[in-house]
């Protein structure tokens, strides 16, 4: 099977997800239903031939091409589909897209006589539903080799992984206060304790600016994750997810204003519950933006509310916690972070914390030139020698809940003490 090499969709198109196996109650015959779907009949025939003798098949068929299939519902797509591209109509990934909307699960394999590594041709192919490519001509041991991933894969319940992993939500009282660059930082800091696999979720609306601040390039964002969310699955996230060189997994924000056009509070939380399964550490970037439909992303998460001491971001706090409350949010769960923090902001923080009944969970130095120089470099605030990062590293250690000797001591007192 002729793979992908250094493609971010590697992972994307090796998912072959499966529906569970039918109950004994239906009695269906054990292996797998086949379609080979193309206008060249000697290559369909082939590969017909090819799958037919793994032993793995209980029926396969030849659709001369996708256009004469009348396809109604799941029940008319079988279990696995080759699809020829060969012949350049144009019409393939439409007939893709139609097979995945009638049952999402179904692993289409494309056939070329090319090694595909367009990015953009890639991109296209993952959202039509393609998940992987076979090389023709074709070759018997990568052709078993797959059918047998994909027979094992049906015949093998998946077990649910529980979602174990912590969400911790960023979210500013309003726009400007520094929430991207503290969801940034810390996200960084908690991808560097040992033994944590961190990620970071780009939701800021209406576009996302985690990817600027990192210097990275990602070929996927939001949008395929959430355009994809009935196909969604471990496999398919890690495709979608571009690395950062501190070991972060990043899933960018959106790039136009219509991506957000398939978010809705079911495509969130799935994307949420295999970020949480597969993760043991995720900062999601709200910004400054939430509504009653974000209801239970916030029960689920530890919130870190974003402010500075100023009188207007006061008075936007004050709101901020009204709103929470009427929403049932946990007042355990809401932590109160000031940023930009100077000494002189001490007076009217006791004043907020007897008023409100919320304590400062953390002050975070105003160190303008640093934050800067970091924005214009694409890079996070320096690891050390920094008060503030110094402060991004005890939040990280506090939230993650790692033992003191886990990490390396900085000097933190002089900024969390009271």
């Amino acid at each position: 099977m002729s793979r992908l090499k250094d493609s971010p969709t590697t992972a994307l198109l090796d998912s072959a997800s499966l529906p569970a196996a039918a109950p004994e109650t239906d009695r269906v015959p054990p292996g797998l239903t086949v379609a080979i779907a193309g206008s060249d009949r000697m290559s369909n025939g082939a590969l017909r031939a090819l799958v037919d003798e793994t032993g793995l098949v209980r029926k396969s068929e030849e659709w001369a091409w996708p256009n004469t299939v009348k396809l109604r519902n799941a029940q008319d797509v079988p279990d696995v589909v080759f699809l020829d591209l060969s012949a350049g109509m144009g019409s393939e990934f439409q007939f893709a897209q139609e097979l995945s909307r009638l049952r999402p699960a179904v692993p289409i394999i494309a056939c070329s006589n090319r090694n595909e590594t367009n990015p953009e041709f890639l991109l296209e192919a993952m959202r039509s539903g393609i998940r992987d490519f076979l090389q023709k001509p074709f070759n018997r041991t990568e052709v078993h080799s797959l059918m047998r991933r994909l027979g094992e894969q049906c015949n093998t319940p998946m077990e649910k992984k529980a979602a174990t992993g912590k969400l911790f939500v960023v979210l500013g009282t309003k726009g400007g206060v520094g929430t991207t660059t503290v969801a940034v930082n810390l996200a960084v800091q908690m991808a560097r304790l040992p033994g944590k696999r961190s990620l970071l979720l780009d939701f800021s609306r209406p576009m996302g600016d985690v990817a600027a601040l990192l210097d990275l390039e990602p070929s996927f964002q939001i949008r395929d994750a959430l355009e994809n969310v009935k196909r969604l699955d471990s496999t398919m996230l890690a495709g979608l997810l571009t690395p950062h060189k501190s070991g972060l997994q990043v899933l960018a924000g959106a790039a136009r204003l219509d991506d957000w056009q398939e978010a809705t509070a079911a495509t969130i939380e799935r994307i949420l519950e295999i970020a949480q399964q597969e993760f043991d550490l995720v900062v999601m970037d709200l910004g400054a933006f939430y509504s009653p439909e974000w209801r239970s992303v916030l029960h689920r998460s530890e919130l870190l509310l974003i402010s500075e001491a100023d009188l207007p971001g006061l008075a936007k706090l004050h709101k901020h916690l009204g709103a929470l409350g009427n929403l049932r949010v946990d007042p355990s769960r809401v932590r109160l972070v000031i940023n930009r923090w100077h000494r002189q902001d001490e007076e009217a923080l006791r004043k907020i914390e007897g008023g409100m009944r919320l304590p400062v969970f953390a002050r975070l130095p105003n160190s303008f030139k640093e934050v800067t120089e970091a924005t214009v470099r694409g890079v996070p605030v320096a690891r050390s020698g920094d008060p503030l990062a110094a402060a991004f590293e005890k939040i990280a250690v506090d939230l993650a809940g790692t033992r003191s000797g886990q990490y390396k001591k900085s000097l933190l007192g002089q900024f969390f003490s009271r």
